[in-house]
């Protein structure tokens, strides 16, 4: 009952409207600054890298990897589509918003180092997370969002075998980087960020529900975060 309120309440929502091209690209200032500066900062310090001798190629091909995330991330949050309904109220901001930025509380970690061979379990996570996640947003197009909205619906490529395969990526990638620091709180946070996901989930969904028929035989048929599970479960 609570979920067919909360998609009814949805369903009732209509655009708002301060949803025009300049408030969006407000909205996504942020992750475009972010990205913008961790791009400058990778072109300041790969050249250095590229020179040392002998050269760190793991550390230049994952964030070569990361480089092109964050470049198609900010070109696409230039040129999404603008959201057809949002989620309303504080909570689906707050979860979006928690589950899109928690991840990067390891950065504030004290680093610890690694062997030979754990550091390239790390690496290995990270580049693979990192490209499953290049390859899925740029599947995933002009559709675009942290927070819960509808834009687009997406159902193929990746997504015709998860509902939510950026997350899962994204994630994967953030394990990788967590190996890095400090232990158990690296694999702590990543618990946590994890964890958010779900009622993020839970949020996009309902809204891609109210907006889109489609969505809800598309919900059944496909598992939304781990793959092989039966049709409509995580």
């Amino acid at each position: 009952m609570l979920m067919v309120a909360r998609m009814e309440q949805i369903a009732r929502l209509p655009r708002h409207l301060s949803d025009t091209r300049l408030y969006d690209l407000a909205m996504g200032a942020p992750l475009i600054l972010f990205s913008g500066f961790a791009l400058a900062g990778f072109a300041m310090v790969m050249p250095g890298q590229l020179q040392a001798q002998p050269p760190d190629y793991r550390l230049i091909i994952t964030e070569t990897v990361t480089g092109l995330f964050l470049a198609l991330q900010l070109i696409l949050v230039c040129m999404r589509r603008l959201p057809l309904r949002k989620a309303p109220g504080f909570w689906p901001r707050a979860w979006g918003f928690a589950g899109a930025n928690l991840g990067y509380a390891v950065l504030l970690l004290p680093k610890t180092n690694l062997g030979p061979v754990m550091a390239g379990i790390s690496a290995t996570i990270v580049v693979t997370g990192t490209l499953g996640s290049l390859v899925t947003l740029f599947w995933l197009g002009r559709a675009f969002a942290i927070l819960p909205q509808a834009r687009m619906l997406v159902t193929t490529g990746p997504y015709a075998y998860l509902r939510h395969p950026l997350y899962l990526f994204e994630q994967w990638a953030t394990l990788g980087v967590a190996l890095q620091y400090l232990q158990p709180w690296g694999l702590l946070l990543v618990a946590a960020s994890i964890a958010i996901q779900f009622p993020r989930m839970r949020y996009e969904e309902d809204v891609l529900r109210a907006t889109f028929p489609g969505y809800e035989a598309y919900a059944r048929s496909t598992p939304r975060l781990v793959p092989f599970l039966r049709p409509g479960s995580y």
